[in-house]
C-alpha cells in the first residue's frame, strides 16, 4: 500500500510485501492488522484482509484469500476487496494512499503473477523550448498531469482535455475565419487504419485491441464517443447514471483499455499547435513513460 512512492523500480516475486510503505503508522504492538469483511450484517461468511507492517511499523500491503477462477478473477475481486478499504483509510488519516503492484499466488499449483507500475526509460533532453502562449501552457500542462499521474481515471481525464481543448481551439479559429468570408481548409486527423504505422511494433501488438473499434475513425468522433461512455462518468458523481470509481476493478480496466487512444490523440493533436521541431518523440515511442 505504498503512499510514499508511486512507481517500482524492481521486479521481483515475493518483494512488494517487504518493500511497500505508507503514511499510516500501525500500533506499536501490531505485527499486522486483520480486518473482517461482512456482505451484509447477518451474512454467513466474512472475507479476511490482512494488513501488512514494514520495518519502519507503517502500513505496508495487504493479503487477501480468495476462490477465483483464474488470475483475472483473482485480481478483479482482490481489487474490489481492497480498494474500498484504502479509500476509507485515505480518509480516516488525511493522506494519500495508492498501491504500485500486485501478486498472485494460485496455491494449488504455485503459479504466480506479478503486476507492477514501472519506472519510465531516462530519455535525452531535447533543446525544444519556445515562448508559448497561454493556450499552449494549459494544454501542455494538461498533457503533462496525464503523463506524471499513475491514477488511470486522472489520465484519462487529463488526456481528453487536451483533445477537447485543441479540438475547442480550431472550432473558434474556424468561426472566426468564416466571419472575415473565409473558408476553412484543415484535414481532420483520424486513427490510421494501419496502427503499426504510428507506433513501435512491440507496442502495435500490445495496443491493437484498444485502438480496434476506432480505426479509421475522425478524431473528432472518437472524442464524442469517449465522451459518453468514459469522460461523463469519471468527471460526474451522477448515482442515476453509472459513474466510474476507482474502487471498481471494472471501471479501472475500462480506462485502461481506452488510454492508448487517448494519448495516441492528444500527443497528435497537440503536436499540431506547438512550433515544429518541438516535437521530437516519435509518437511510436508513446509507451515508453
Amino acid at each position: 500500500m505504498p503512499g510514499v512512492q508511486t512507481v517500482s523500480s524492481e521486479f521481483n516475486f515475493g518483494t512488494l510485501e517487504s518493500t511497500g510503505d505508507s503514511l499510516i503508522e500501525a500500533p506499536s504492538d501490531a505485527a499486522q492488522l486483520v480486518v473482517e469483511l461482512m456482505a451484509a450484517p447477518d451474512a454467513p461468511t466474512s472475507q479476511t484482509l490482512t494488513l501488512g507492517v514494514n520495518r519502519e511499523h507503517r502500513l505496508s500491503s495487504v493479503t487477501v484469500r480468495c476462490n477465483a477462477k483464474n488470475f483475472e478473477g483473482a485480481a478483479a475481486l482482490a481489487h474490489d476487496l481492497v480498494m474500498p478499504i484504502l479509500s476509507q483509510l485515505a480518509f480516516n488519516h488525511e493522506v494519500a494512499i495508492t498501491t504500485t503492484g500486485r501478486e498472485i499466488l494460485e496455491i494449488a499449483t504455485e503459479a504466480r503473477q506479478l503486476s507492477q507500475i514501472a519506472v519510465g526509460a531516462v530519455k535525452g533532453m531535447t533543446s525544444g523550448l519556445w515562448a508559448s502562449t497561454p493556450e499552449q501552457r494549459r494544454l501542455l500542462s494538461s498533457y503533462r498531469e496525464g503523463l506524471s499521474s499513475s491514477e488511470p481515471l486522472y489520465q484519462a481525464l487529463s488526456f481528453y482535455k487536451v483533445i477537447e481543448g485543441v479540438l475547442t481551439m480550431r472550432t473558434i479559429e474556424d468561426a472566426d475565419l468564416r466571419a472575415r468570408g473565409e473558408t476553412p481548409n484543415r484535414e481532420s486527423e483520424r486513427i490510421p487504419q494501419d496502427i503499426t504505422a504510428v507506433l513501435h511494433p512491440y507496442d502495435s501488438v500490445l495496443l491493437s485491441e484498444a485502438f480496434a473499434p476506432y480505426l479509421g475513425r475522425k478524431f473528432a468522433d472518437v472524442r464524442d464517443d469517449l465522451r459518453e461512455s468514459l469522460r461523463n462518468n469519471i468527471s460526474h458523481m451522477d448515482f442515476s447514471a453509472a459513474p466510474f470509481g476507482a474502487d471498481s476493478y471494472g471501471d479501472v480496466m475500462a480506462v485502461l483499455r481506452s488510454l492508448p487512444v487517448l494519448r495516441y490523440m492528444a500527443r497528435t493533436l497537440l503536436s499540431s499547435v506547438v512550433p515544429a521541431g518541438n516535437n521530437d518523440i516519435e509518437n511510436r515511442e508513446m509507451d515508453d513513460e
